[in-house]
Order: C-alpha cells, then sequence, then structure tokens
C-alpha cells in the first residue's frame, strides 16, 4: 500500500483544526502529520515536517496566512489549499492575494464544515487527490495516438484555453509571455469556486495588464480581450465568435468544464482553433482537444516539468489529443508563432502620434485644473471628471490610458470608483490614485483601494510615475 498524504494543518482556531483533521483522516489514505495556529509556526512546520500538501487559514495573529504563503512558496515550495470564504475586507481581498502568492487551490469552508457525509467525504477525497498528483508528478505518461489529420492550413480564429489546480499562477505566466498584440480572441475555463471567481478574474487582470472579464450570454469574442468562463454554466462558441451559455446537466460535478468548451470550438471553427491544456487535476479537456485535433486544429499542452499538477495535460497525450507538449513560455511562443498571419477581429489601432490620453478624476476644482495643466505641459491629453459616478461611462465614450484618481472625493470613496471600474470590466486600464493625502495615510489609502500606484498632489515625481506606466507622451 502506498505511503499516506503527510498533511500540514495551519489555522488560529483549535476546534477548525480539529474538524480538519477528523475530517482529512476519515481516508486512511491521509494522515495530518502537524498542526500549526500561526504562520511563523506554519514555515517553522514546513521546513521540519516536509509535507506532501498544506491547508492554510488566511486570517491569524501574527503573520497571518498571506505572508506565510509567500515564504514558504519562495523557500520551500509545497502544495498550499487555502480553505477561507470569499474573504474581502475594506483593506484586502484576501482571495485575490493568496492567488497572486502562489496558492494552488482555494476550498470554501462551506464545503467543509456543516455539510452532510458525502460534501465530507467529497472534499477529503479532492485534498488526497490533490497530493497524490503533486506526489506523481514524474511519472511517466502513457503517449497515444490518434490517426494522421494533417493540420488546417486556414488561418485561426479562436485561441481557448484550459486549466485547473494551479492554473491561475500558470494563466499569468501564459498571457504576460503572449504579444500584447496577439490577434486572436481567448476564451479561459479555470476550475474555481463561484465565492472566489471575481478574485480570481480582477487578479488576471491585474497580473497580465489585459482586458479579463466574465463571458456573458451572445457576447462577441474579439481580439484584445480574455473571455472566462463564469462559475457554474458551460461556456460554448458558436460559429460567429459569439458566446452561448447553459447550465450544466444533472450531475456534471465540474462546471464550468474546459471540454464543453473544446468541442464547441471543433464544432463551430472545424480546424480553425488553438487549444491549449494546462496545470489541472483529473483529465477534463483531454476528450475535447482530441476532437479539436481530429479536426485539424492546432493542440498543445504544458508539460510535466512546469505543472504543478499533471493531470490534465497527461490525460491529453494518452489518448493522442496532442504530440506537443512545452513549458508555459514556450506554449506562449508557440500559440504566436501559429497565430503569426491571423486577422480576426482587431481592436481598431491607435491614431499614429495620438497622444496619450490621462483622465483625472478629482471634485477639487482648482486641484483639477491644476492638475490638467501640468498635463497638458508634459504633454499628455488631460481629460477631467468633477463626478466619479459617471467615470464608467466616461470611458466608454472617452478611452483613456491612464486614470489619475482623487481618492478622498466628498460624494463617493475611492475604494467605490475603484471597485465601480472592475465591475465594468474597466479594471484593465492602468490607475494612479493622486491624493492630498501622504505618507503612510496614503499607502495604507492604495491598499484599502487595492491600488499599487500612488502619489501625493503635487509631487513632481507624478509625470515621471505615469511615463512610467503607458510610455512617453505620444503613441507611435
Amino acid at each position: 500500500m502506498a505511503a499516506p498524504i503527510r498533511v500540514l494543518v495551519v489555522d488560529d482556531s483549535a476546534l477548525t483544526r480539529e474538524t480538519l483533521r477528523r475530517t482529512l483522516e476519515l481516508d486512511p489514505r491521509i494522515k495530518v502529520v502537524g498542526e500549526a495556529k500561526t504562520g511563523e509556526e506554519s514555515i517553522e512546520l514546513v521546513h521540519a515536517l516536509s509535507p506532501d500538501l498544506v491547508t492554510m487559514d488566511l486570517q491569524m495573529p501574527g503573520m497571518g496566512g498571506l505572508k506565510a504563503i509567500e515564504v514558504i512558496m519562495r523557500d520551500r515550495p509545497t502544495p498550499i489549499v487555502v480553505i477561507s470564504e470569499r474573504s474581502s475586507t475594506g483593506v484586502v481581498d484576501y482571495n485575490y492575494e493568496a492567488i497572486s502568492r502562489g496558492a494552488l487551490e482555494l476550498v470554501p469552508k462551506s464545503s467543509v464544515f456543516g455539510q452532510g457525509p458525502d460534501d465530507v467525504r467529497r472534499f477529503a477525497d479532492r485534498i488526497r487527490r490533490l497530493g497524490e498528483e503533486g506526489l506523481s508528478a514524474d511519472a511517466p505518461a502513457r503517449l497515444g495516438s490518434t490517426p494522421s489529420i494533417p493540420v488546417s492550413k486556414e488561418t485561426p480564429l479562436l485561441l481557448g484555453v484550459g486549466a485547473s489546480t494551479g492554473g491561475p499562477r500558470a494563466l499569468s505566466k501564459f498571457f504576460t509571455e503572449l504579444p500584447l498584440d496577439f490577434p486572436l480572441p481567448i476564451v479561459v475555463v479555470q476550475h474555481m469556486a463561484e465565492d472566489f471567481f471575481e478574485s480570481f478574474v480582477r487578479f488576471l487582470g491585474d497580473s497580465t495588464r489585459r482586458r479579463v472579464i466574465a463571458g456573458t450570454a451572445d457576447m462577441p469574442l474579439v481580439a484584445g480581450t480574455i473571455c472566462v468562463a463564469p462559475p457554474r454554466q458551460e461556456l460554448f462558441v458558436r460559429e460567429n465568435l459569439t458566446v452561448k451559455l447553459l447550465h450544466p446537466p444533472p450531475g456534471q460535478l465540474i462546471s464550468p468544464s474546459v471540454d464543453s468548451l473544446f468541442f464547441s470550438m471543433a464544432t463551430a471553427l472545424k480546424g480553425r482553433g488553438v487549444g491549449v491544456l494546462l496545470t489541472g487535476m483529473g483529465d477534463d479537456g483531454a476528450q475535447g482537444l482530441l476532437r479539436m485535433r481530429r479536426m485539424g486544429a492546432r493542440t498543445a499542452v504544458q508539460d510535466r516539468q512546469s505543472c504543478i499538477v499533471w493531470g490534465m495535460p497527461r490525460a491529453a497525450l494518452e489518448v493522442g489529443a496532442t504530440d506537443v507538449a512545452m513549458s508555459v513560455e514556450k506554449l506562449a511562443a508557440w500559440a504566436s508563432e501559429v497565430c503569426r498571419g491571423a486577422t480576426a477581429t482587431l481592436p481598431p489601432p491607435p491614431v499614429a502620434h495620438r497622444k496619450r490620453r490621462v483622465l483625472v478624476v478629482d471634485d477639487d476644482h482648482a486641484a483639477l485644473d491644476l492638475t490638467r495643466q501640468q498635463l497638458e505641459r508634459a504633454g499628455y491629453d488631460a481629460h477631467v471628471l468633477d463626478n466619479p459616478m459617471m467615470v464608467a461611462a466616461t470611458l466608454r465614450r472617452t478611452p483613456a490610458d491612464l486614470i489619475l484618481l482623487e481618492s478622498e472625493l466628498v460624494s463617493l470613496s475611492g475604494q467605490v470608483v475603484v471597485e465601480a471600474l472592475r465591475r465594468n470590466g474597466l479594471g484593465h486600464i492602468p490607475l494612479v490614485l493622486h491624493s492630498k493625502l501622504e505618507g503612510e495615510k496614503l499607502k495604507t489609502r492604495a491598499a484599502e483601494c487595492g491600488v499599487l500606484a500612488f502619489v501625493h498632489k503635487g509631487d513632481p515625481a507624478t509625470i515621471e510615475l505615469i511615463t512610467g506606466l503607458i510610455g512617453g507622451p505620444a503613441r507611435s
């Protein structure tokens, strides 16, 4: 019999730790080898015990779970499953931060506590399988074969990408490596609990500096936008590159599924699709990718060396869905090459030498005028807005390259404005807090808003900061 999966449980609540221990050890193939009640203790025990997997609470005294994840993934990389409810305070979206620091997966506490025996068994089984996938990462694939079918010579129309466990970081790296002028629309299916979906979409947009939005019914797919399949709905692609959403069949455990996307691409686009399957547990996507290949589409998977969990890519190789397996960086280069020359629906090209446009949002009219003059002297096209409730509508009429936002607005908090931008699919636009606050107060306000760039009003470094984010005033 194989050795049990060794798990370290981290939570500041003794009752929670005990419940998790009992739940996990319902499966004889799991052994809880240690418990920690702080982030500092978890780091020490990871080094001392070398567990196969860590379950991590986020809000604990002292260092806390976020910093512990960061340190563990830097010094002793270990699969970490965050067990949390959707957690967003006025200061930090904890789930967003857990994803960005390298958590393997987020599991809602509601799937562990207060559930029936079947749900509890499923949770324990999932933790065991996650641990086993990590231990079997070096197992060779039994390479399958598919009848020799020529790859379509027609220009690709759409890139579809599927991922599961470990997917957020892999997707971020993949899209960061793709050129910003990548010519195809992109659709992503990422297995993600509904409670954490918004945090994931925001993370993907922020980390890749691309427009990332949840798919909606009949939405057109266009280049320059990453469409993500929404929770508990199956996303299909039509021939005219629009989205079709359906509720999953009764009893389907995973939704959205990668197979739904890939099968629809094979049916609607024939050989004019490109399919990529990244890290993930299980075999979702393998059969859909095989159908795409049989239709002449270009297909590829992430290789086992770069996968956190090699289950889905391995399954695709074993059924003969592809013979291309590469690291995420090389997959991005491969996708760029096979899509070279594609002319799918692209946003209109920028006008030559158009000035870069900055939208300044402030309800202090004197400050608005001074900022506008400062930007125009530096060569930027400055638009000013004194009504923060109109930011999204203004940006739809007149797109901007950057937003300069006063955080201390009288009518509406800066944090509410930032959240409204993200809800409206505008979170990809670089945003700088340009505040009358200074020092630690400004830094704290930026953290509350989830904004990385901030500057005190009147600081001569303002123009330098803007230039660093979007380049010089003229767009060539």
